[in-house]
């Protein structure tokens, strides 16, 4: 497949996992384990895990796609926190001690 199509597929991606930002929740105690709303269906959830690197949407089950877009929600909204962290500290760092 051409560079352009899988740079389209990539991005498609990103904006269906920035898509699920807000329903994207770590599963308490377990580390790398988070639920993620379905998009589609109320109600329905998906557990993504980090370290397993699988989702248990069908699209995923079925082998559709790897990464699916859950994974990719899990890890933008990590890397967005990672980043909002980065940029207050580095704030707090240049502000002048009195």
């Amino acid at each position: 497949m051409p560079l352009k199509e899988r740079l389209f597929q990539t991005l498609a991606k990103l904006e269906k996992g920035k898509a699920l930002l807000g329903k994207v929740h770590p599963v308490a105690g377990m580390d790398g384990l988070f639920v993620v709303e379905s998009e589609a269906q109320p109600g329905k959830r998906y557990l993504v895990d980090l370290e397993a690197e699988t989702c248990t949407c069908p699209a995923y089950a079925q082998g559709k796609t790897r990464p699916c877009k859950h994974q990719v929600a899990v890890v933008l909204s990590l890397w967005l926190r990672e980043k909002r962290r980065a940029q207050v500290e580095t704030r707090a760092a240049e502000r002048p001690v009195a």
